[in-house]
């Protein structure tokens, strides 16, 4: 009587496993792809509600209100579509043109690179940025700046 030998399903086994992971990469990929394509998103939405024209309206440091002097509340900061940006100081009568990009919720304002500012707030009528400094005593100081948009 002949011997009866069972044909061998290692192939079978490894080519199953190798779908699995094949179709495992392919998911990974494209949720990764769907979640920086989320965050991009995020982020245009957030630039185009940036664009316009912002005047200064309260500041409070270490959570404490700053009464704004006169020339304070007639400053302004303006952003346009093409990134450049515009710093009035009314207390110094002069503007300042400069640069601005948004990224991954950090605002940066070319003229004060060595601060980072962070979008506490933004609507249609509302931006409030915060930015971190050393304060003259030289402790980490929050500072954060209330604007209104004026068109």
């Amino acid at each position: 009587m002949k011997k009866m030998t069972v044909p061998k399903l290692s192939f079978m086994i490894n080519t199953s496993y190798r779908m699995k992971t094949i179709a495992l990469r392919i998911l990974t990929f494209c949720l990764l792809a769907l979640v920086v394509y989320s965050c991009k998103k995020d982020d245009d939405n957030t630039e185009s509600a940036l664009i316009g024209k912002w005047i200064l309206v309260d500041k409070m440091v270490d959570n404490s209100t700053v009464v704004l002097t006169d020339c304070e509340k007639l400053s302004t900061i303006t952003f346009e579509a093409d990134n450049i940006s515009y710093l009035f100081d009314a207390c110094g009568n002069k503007t300042i043109n400069s640069g601005w990009n948004y990224k991954d919720g950090m605002l940066d304002i070319s003229d004060y690179l060595a601060v980072a500012f962070y979008i506490e707030q933004l609507d249609n009528t509302t931006l409030k940025i915060r930015r971190n400094d050393i304060s003259p005593q030289g402790s980490l100081q929050v500072t954060i700046l209330g604007y209104s948009k004026i068109n």
